[in-house]
């Protein structure tokens, strides 16, 4: 008996040894050097002065139904095909392929994709960007259908092609249900191992929610790329101009990209009537202040010329709106700074005439 269990022991000290071997030389390639310096991922494009689309990485771009997406997309593809019509944005890897998948649309309106970042970059890069449409491929197929499903189209195209910047339009698309935990989880990580491993940059497009203070990408599959995605960029449409923000970044965000279509629907730099919009919107908001500020003070000043003393026009708010000294203070102070009161000396205030422009 002795012997048989001297005999267990050793075989399960020799299979205890055996596993530990097998998962130091597993382990090797997972850990973390300290005394290593990690080389930073190749970036595609520049906008601004901040590098982004590291390839390596999974990226998102997201907004409102009809708000940009896909036009955002066909920028960042022709920006990386070396296209000048971009104010501060450049392509950092000088050559390279571009693989657009379009999952949503018919193939008429694919094929404008092909024609707008034509129409953006310069001729002898043409060939470096392929679109496709897979709006008429199955989710799944079966083993000994000649069909493709559109995940493995996704797959095979990095595989055999190796482009450098994959663009899938959009990844709800490739699965049957966002909201599925486990789909939702398989996929995004499937995507994610596929840039990992074939050193690409991913950039899906997944829509927002639908309310309109809600900009949160759809679903359990949203949810996915927050977690995995290096860089979440979205868009929204400001009038006629498409504004793109940068929220979510492991390294730098972009200070932001605007454009706006021409007469034939092709994207243009927009930064400056960005500029000028924002310097419309800022003058507005400061107006709605100013307004707002001087209907709760013109009761207090029944004679514009005549000045009144900060203490009394303090009282009268508290005892006419049952306002604190702090609030009726605050009030006064922002009165003072958009120009509808003008202090005379330290303790007197005067309601400035009302400006009609």
């Amino acid at each position: 008996m002795n012997d048989i269990n001297e005999d267990r022991w050793q075989a399960r000290l020799l299979a205890e040894e055996k596993a530990k071997n097998k998962f130091s030389s597993i382990k090797e390639k997972y850990v973390i050097d300290g005394n290593v310096d990690y080389p930073e991922p190749d970036y595609l494009i520049r906008i601004g002065d901040v590098p982004t689309l590291p390839k390596g990485n999974l990226v998102a771009v997201s907004a409102k139904w009809k708000n940009g997406k896909t036009f955002f997309c066909d920028i960042l593809s022709a920006i990386f095909l070396g296209s000048d019509a971009f104010t501060n944005c450049e392509n950092l890897l000088k050559q390279g392929k571009v693989r657009f998948i379009d999952t949503e649309q018919a193939r008429n309106d694919t094929a404008r994709i092909l024609k707008t970042i034509h129409a953006l970059t310069p001729e002898e890069r043409h060939d470096d960007i392929e679109v496709s449409c897979l709006r008429g491929a199955d989710i799944a197929t079966e083993d000994e259908s000649d069909e493709i499903s559109r995940y493995e189209f996704v797959r095979r195209t990095i595989e055999v092609e190796h482009p450098d910047l994959v663009i899938v339009d959009g990844i709800a698309d490739l699965i049957y249900n966002y909201n599925d935990v486990i789909e939702s989880q398989t996929m995004v990580n499937s995507l994610a191992a596929l840039a990992n491993e074939h050193n690409c940059c991913i950039v899906v497009v997944m829509h927002q929610n639908k309310g309109s203070h809600d900009k949160t990408m759809k679903g359990h599959i949203g949810t996915m790329l927050y977690q995995k995605c290096s860089d979440v960029f979205q868009v929204e449409k400001h009038g006629t101009l498409f504004v793109v923000s940068h929220p979510v970044s492991r390294h730098r965000q972009i200070e932001g990209l605007a454009f706006k279509l021409d007469e034939n629907a092709i994207p243009m730099d927009a930064a400056a009537d960005r500029q000028l919009q924002q310097e419309l919107e800022a003058q507005q908001e400061k107006w709605q202040k100013a307004a707002k500020a001087r209907e709760q003070l013109e009761e207090f000043f029944p004679d514009d010329d005549k000045p009144v003393l900060k203490k009394d026009l303090v009282e009268a708010m508290m005892e006419k709106n049952g306002l604190k000294p702090a609030m009726c203070y605050r009030i006064v102070k922002t009165a003072i700074s958009l120009g509808v009161l003008k202090q005379q000396g330290n303790h007197q205030l005067v309601l400035q005439p009302h400006d009609e422009s």
